[in-house]
């Protein structure tokens, strides 16, 4: 039946333009009706009644056939949907894996082109201390010089990676900051993989097939 609005309907509706009233009302009409809702707007609802021509209880077998495959088809979709959303978390993750390669491996890269830089200039150095001691045969270097050139050397030792044990040097950071010039996209669109220190922290069931 077309809804008649009530005075305090009216009132409220004068007080805030943006409510919305019914158009409708529902009376019982002595009909017996049964039906499935749909789950969104986009869904068809499922509903039998008493008709003209047919009873309720003759219309049950066609709503429970509906609703059989109302239920197929969202299990279906919904299997889909995971599976989608399961492959779309497996390539973030692979992203995520393939930008930490490539930040480690930069960072790397650059620490040893400074140990070359580093290692040749010590080179050069004690080549240059060795070449004023030697300018002149049997020549008496002033004191002034001498500690000059035994400040050098010593500047040399210091410096030259070579004087130590070579070891790999400690990862960059694995936030998401550190990573964000190499990664596309969201970066919060799924748990970030790596715990404060740096280390791979993904459940198994959601590793892609290699992480750093």
């Amino acid at each position: 039946m077309p809804h008649e609005p009530t005075p305090q309907e009216v009132r409220q509706q004068q007080r805030n333009s943006w409510t919305r009233l019914p158009k409708y009302d529902e009376e019982f009409n002595g009909r017996l009706a049964i039906g499935a809702p749909a789950g969104s707007r986009y869904q068809h609802s499922y509903s039998y009644s008493d008709g003209a021509r047919w009873s309720l209880e003759s219309r049950l077998g066609h709503l429970l056939r509906d609703l059989e495959h109302l239920a197929s088809e969202a299990e279906r979709q919904q299997r889909k949907n995971e599976l989608r959303e399961a492959e779309q978390q497996r390539q973030w993750y692979a992203a995520i894996a393939q930008a930490r390669e490539q930040q480690v491996e930069k960072h790397r890269a650059k620490a040893l082109i400074e140990q070359v830089k580093a290692w040749h200039q010590a080179v050069e150095i004690r080549a240059f201390c060795h070449a004023a001691r030697t300018r002149a045969d049997n020549a008496w270097t002033p004191p002034v010089e001498a500690e000059w050139l035994q400040w050098a050397e010593a500047y040399a030792a210091k410096i030259d990676p070579l004087d130590s044990p070579l070891r790999t040097p400690p990862d960059p950071p694995a936030n998401r900051e550190a990573l964000r010039e190499l990664l596309r996209g969201d970066l919060y669109a799924h748990p970030w993989p790596f715990d404060a220190r740096g280390r791979w922290s993904v459940p198994e069931e959601d590793q892609p097939g290699r992480h750093p």
